[in-house]
């Protein structure tokens, strides 16, 4: 869960930093940030628009609506109507989703980004990718090891060990098969 605090840095970062269309976004943002119980549960989070109760505000690049709320499905956009709703319903969770350019590169949205419960990130990744980054970690794995390996074969040559020497040299033959192997596959 992420602190109230946290998330009004974000939004005064917000106001600060991102143009907006409407100044009725602002005065939104604004109430937010100066009603502690609300914020308590306001969830910063990605698409909204499948959350029971969610808010989307997008930036001036956006060609859609400044400011959108979805209710059970529902889209609103008069400002007034999504401001009576914020206050009349304080108690229950609103999802806030803040669309600008490079929100993905932005270290303060990332800090307060929450995983949205009706839309869990990890459900929508595909099969292919999770295999992409099972055979990266695989490769990556590996090459430590390798890596390792040699430092150990260092070692056995500086201490003069033979035998150490001529099984690390299996072990490091094995292990740049299974590697070879692995691009292979993964090709």
């Amino acid at each position: 869960m992420i602190d109230v605090a946290e998330k009004r840095e974000f939004l005064v970062w917000l106001i600060n930093n991102v143009s907006f269309k409407r100044r009725e976004v602002i005065w939104i943002l604004n109430y937010l940030i100066n009603h502690e119980a609300i914020l308590k549960n306001v969830h910063i989070t990605e698409q909204v628009d499948v959350t029971k109760r969610g808010l989307l505000l997008r930036d001036i690049t956006q060609k859609d609506d400044a400011m959108t709320l979805f209710i059970q499905g529902q889209a609103f956009h008069n400002s007034d109507q999504i401001f009576h709703e914020i206050r009349l319903h304080w108690q229950q969770p609103l999802y806030l989703e803040c669309s600008f350019p490079n929100a993905w590169q932005n270290e303060r949205y990332l800090s307060v980004l929450e995983d949205n419960p009706e839309a869990s990130w990890n459900d929508q990744v595909s099969e292919s990718i999770v295999s992409e980054v099972e055979a990266y970690l695989a490769l990556e794995e590996l090459e430590a090891k390798i890596k390792l390996v040699y430092h150990q074969i260092d070692t056995a040559l500086e201490n003069g060990d033979h035998e150490a020497f001529l099984e690390l040299s299996d072990e490091v033959n094995r292990l740049q098969l299974q590697r070879s192997e692995l691009l292979t596959k993964n090709q």
